[in-house]
């Protein structure tokens, strides 16, 4: 990571399991790329990004309150924003 770059310190959760992640701004185009290249999800974000199918439904929440939001990942850049968030990505309906 470019010395110049503030980290962004996030987690996502699948299937119960905790993945912690660092990254940082522009890193990745969108949170669906992110989760894409971070953890192999079948079927996750299909759509490539273009919003309108749901494969990349999440729900975002910030670990010190129980308010959350569900948000197509595709659509969420990854920026400042999302510092310790917890987005939780449901598991695959078959």
């Amino acid at each position: 990571m470019p010395a110049d770059k503030n980290n962004i310190l996030l987690t996502l959760i699948y299937k119960g399991e905790y993945h912690p992640i660092s990254t940082y701004t522009n890193e990745y185009s969108s949170l669906m790329t992110l989760i894409s290249a971070r953890l192999a999800i079948p079927g996750f974000g299909l759509c490539c990004g273009m919003g309108s199918c749901g494969t990349c439904l999440v729900t975002i929440g910030n670990k010190y309150t129980s308010i959350s939001r569900p948000v197509l990942a595709c659509e969420i850049r990854v920026d400042d924003e999302l510092s310790n968030t917890q987005i939780t990505i449901p598991e695959p309906r078959y």
